[in-house]
């Protein structure tokens, strides 16, 4: 197998629902002690890619995306990072010793709580870009939601009920196995039986992501009225439960106790290594996001662009990109090569950076 291909399959089978922060979720598809570091102190850079990729953004809305999402990252990294930090030293325990629903229970409460403070903060730092948008960045936003959509649609809803299943059942094994190491057998037809009993829930789900999405666009549309944009941002990032359809609303709270039910099987099943092989990530992953919020982004950017000797052949493609990512911010620095929506980046940098992210495994 070459290596273009390796890299493809990897990135086939590592992929991850969450987005809320797009490069800590990169990260932590990482086996390298520094990503999830090298990741979050390059946020602006790699943040700026996909609001890029999403909206075409021109030199002035770049600049202005960087001012807004400085002001996120510190607040960030100062207020929820220890946060996160205890969540998953907590969750290491309790991986260690057994997973139980009522830890699985804990578990959603946690990710929603800290989903919700990120999600407020970024709204209210986001209202001056919105503000700034053209009709045809929401041109753009349209174009790029419709492929997303196409793709998505051409994997979990093709004619193929069968193929559809073996496509949700391997991704959803993928994201075990990222925690757990290589699952068995009995894993594996757990989670068949999962994807099997709810035939209808991605179609359902489907319906509302797109019913979402124009609801965006709209919002986005009257961004002369930002106390409107607010609150109808909110309204559809915070409150979405509220506002689902009765079938998909009935659908997801069944999908979300059979995927507690699922987990605590799972963990049931799982062998001493995988336990401490989830629970040794997790406390990784914490000691990072301590270091993390203790630094400044001074040395974050030392960091970044001094990590490479820290990365073996066999890190993952995310730490990868990143790394050329924080290279290619060093060396363009110095040139004067702009492009007409990424300052400060060359326009060989800009393409291969962008392309890189939007096959991550974080942008699916």
């Amino acid at each position: 197998m070459s290596a273009a291909s390796r890299r493809q399959r990897w990135l086939r089978r590592a992929s991850v629902g969450a987005r809320a922060l797009a490069l800590v979720a990169l990260a932590a598809l990482g086996g390298c002690g520094s990503v999830v570091r090298v990741a979050y102190n390059n946020g602006d850079f790699a943040l700026r890619m996909v609001a890029n990729d999403y909206f075409d953004l021109s030199a002035e809305q770049a600049r202005l995306f960087d001012a807004r999402f400085a002001r996120l990252h510190e607040w960030h990294r100062r207020e929820e990072l220890p946060r996160y930090a205890a969540a998953l030293e907590d969750a290491a325990g309790r991986v260690a010793r057994g997973v139980t629903a009522e830890d699985v229970a804990w578990a959603i409460g946690t990710v929603r709580a800290r989903y919700r403070a990120l999600v407020a903060r970024a709204i209210d730092e986001a209202l001056p870009l919105v503000a700034a948008l053209t009709p045809d960045n929401l041109a753009a936003l349209e174009r790029k939601l419709e492929s997303g959509n196409r793709r998505y649609a051409a994997e979990y809803l093709s004619a193929d009920a069968a193929a559809n299943e073996r496509a949700r059942a391997d991704s959803i094994a993928g994201r075990f196995e990222e925690w757990l190491g290589r699952i068995s057998a009995e894993q594996r037809r757990l989670i068949a039986a999962y994807v099997q009993a709810q035939p209808r829930h991605l179609a359902l789900r489907f319906e509302d992501r797109t019913a979402r999405q124009r609801e965006l666009v709209r919002t986005l549309g009257a961004r002369d009225d930002p106390a409107l944009v607010r609150e109808r941002l909110r309204a559809l990032l915070l409150d979405y439960e509220s506002r689902r359809a009765d079938e998909y609303a009935r659908s997801s709270a069944e999908w979300q106790q059979r995927l507690a039910g699922l987990v605590v099987g799972i963990a049931a099943s799982a062998t001493r290594d995988q336990r401490d092989h989830a629970a040794g990530r997790l406390r990784r992953y914490a000691a990072d996001f301590v270091a993390l919020a203790a630094e400044g982004k001074a040395g974050g950017d030392q960091l970044a662009v001094g990590s490479e000797s820290a990365c073996t052949a066999d890190c993952p493609p995310s730490f990868q990109i990143t790394r050329f990512c924080a290279r290619s911010r060093a060396s363009s620095a110095s040139t004067s090569a702009r492009t007409p929506s990424i300052v400060g980046f060359s326009a060989r940098a800009r393409r291969r950076c962008s392309s890189a992210f939007r096959s991550s495994p974080s942008r699916r």
